[in-house]
């Protein structure tokens, strides 16, 4: 860091070079920052593009219009360089026009090493709201300026682990409304970044009170005006929604606990960047779609005797959160899989619903499920724990249905991790065998015998080729083919 800064300082002849907002406030708080935020007093533009041919990298343009640009870097202990152009006549009125207090710290770049006797504030309050971990809005229109401050607030919250003053909160109850005006890949990498942290279900449920959840989905408001007396939960549909999220977290903040043979490579799986687009891992796409699972209720209710039933909510809740993330602009990937978890979450409940799950059955699930098989039961797992509270599962039946998802995630594992399968059949064989020419069908029968092999039923090609021949009507039917 010393040398970063170093070179900053040698490449800041002539310009006013402050150290401001998360960099400063990282600072003081003894963290390691994560970029290096600045704010020089002319041509923020020209003095990026210094600052990029030195560190041999690129400006990317952030808002012009305010002359914000970034400098990604390569290899360093920080990811970027944010560079500003100072808002006023000098950096006291600058720090006096930004969101929080805690983000409205400044030093001089050339101060650096001995920084805490050159730090400034927007004012006394700064100092306190830093000390007592507290988030403030520095004036009244910090909202009216960026509506994406409101979701901000939250987000400084959770990945520091602060308190939104009273203040605030109600400012933000007086200004959820506004939030509409912000662009929604921003909303998207906000919430999904509350959604990473672990603390995110007391977040989200501040959020809610606020409502400021309800103003960026819609259907959260559906949920909570869903007839509470049709929904098992005393507090209706959302209540079991939030609920579930609450689960979900609990489980992934305990996966050394609760699948102590699994942990490492659940973390692994659950934690991974570069599977999904920007701020969106498996855990924060899981905890997303553990909110929404149930979002199709309210328009599938159907009352059938003293029951509710909601006969196809997962088909339509999984259609309608598609189109939720899609709205955020996330990436086709993100929604492909969030919805998939939701049209998908009552099948673990119908495989370990006799607590004995057979290995045909599993392997099929595996097969079907693929790469998510451990988010879907984690899911399931979740949703049961909504019930826990309720005389829905005795504590028997719940634990013995939690045994068998356990199992299930462990047997996946194994498969998973297992060698390759014997080749004991190809194509050609088949084709020249059954006289068939090339096509799909060809690659379905394939799986036919590898699903026989993997159940431990064939081990050589006078096997596989029984296994083709039963298989054949079915796949001749299905592809319409006389031969």
């Amino acid at each position: 860091m010393e040398q970063i800064i170093k070179k900053i300082v040698g490449l800041s002849k002539g310009y006013e070079a402050f150290a401001v907002g998360g960099f400063a406030r990282d600072l003081l708080l003894g963290f390691a920052p994560a970029d290096i935020d600045l704010a020089v007093n002319k041509n923020a533009l020209k003095y990026s593009k210094i600052l990029a041919k030195a560190f041999n990298s690129k400006v990317v343009a952030l808002d012009d219009e305010k002359q914000t640009y970034r400098i990604p870097l390569k290899s360093a202990p920080v990811l970027n360089i944010d560079v500003s152009l100072i808002v006023g006549k000098n950096i006291i009125e600058d720090l006096k026009k930004r969101d929080f207090t805690i983000n409205a710290f400044a030093f001089d770049i050339n101060y650096y090493g001995d920084y805490k006797k050159h730090i400034l504030a927007c004012d006394k309050t700064a100092f306190a709201d830093l000390k007592s971990k507290t988030v403030s809005a520095v004036s009244d229109g910090v909202f009216k300026d960026d509506p994406l401050r409101m979701l901000r607030a939250f987000r400084f919250c959770a990945e520091l682990n602060f308190q939104v003053s009273q203040k605030t909160l109600k400012r933000i109850k007086k200004s959820a409304k506004l939030i509409k005006r912000s662009a929604p890949e921003r909303i998207k990498n906000e919430f999904f970044r509350i959604l990473a942290c672990k603390n995110s279900a007391d977040i989200i449920e501040q959020m809610n009170k606020c409502a400021l959840l309800g103003e960026i989905f819609p259907e959260i408001y559906k949920m909570q005006k869903a007839s509470k007396k049709y929904y098992y939960h005393p507090g209706g549909l959302f209540e079991h929604s939030f609920l579930t999220l609450s689960a979900t977290e609990k489980i992934l903040n305990n996966l050394n606990k609760i699948f102590p043979d699994n942990a490492k490579e659940l973390e692994e799986y659950l934690s991974q960047k570069g599977a999904y687009s920007e701020n969106i891992n498996g855990k924060n796409l899981l905890k997303f779609a553990a909110l929404f699972h149930d979002n199709a209720k309210p328009e599938t209710a159907e009352k059938q005797g003293t029951k509710m039933r909601f006969f196809g909510h997962e088909e339509q809740g999984a259609a309608k959160l598609r189109e939720i993330m899609l709205s955020l602009k996330t990436s086709k990937k993100d929604a492909q899989d969030a919805s998939f978890l939701v049209e998908n979450h009552m099948r673990p409940s119908t495989l370990t619903k006799n607590n004995v799950v057979t290995k045909r059955a599993a392997l099929k699930f595996f097969r079907d499920v693929k790469n998510l098989t451990p988010s879907l039961i984690i899911l399931a797992m979740a949703d049961w724990h909504s019930y826990r509270h309720l005389r829905i599962f005795t504590a028997k039946t719940l634990k013995k249905q939690e045994e068998a998802a356990k199992k299930l995630i462990e047997q996946y594992y194994k498969v998973k991790n297992a060698k390759p399968l014997k080749k004991v059949i190809d194509g050609n064989i088949i084709m020249k065998k059954f006289k068939l020419k090339p096509g799909p069908w060809i690659g379905d029968l394939i799986k036919a015998v590898a699903a026989k092999q993997q159940e431990g039923k064939i081990s050589d090609t006078k096997g596989a080729l029984k296994a083709v021949s039963e298989k054949l009507t079915q796949v001749k039917k299905k592809y319409k083919i006389d031969r």
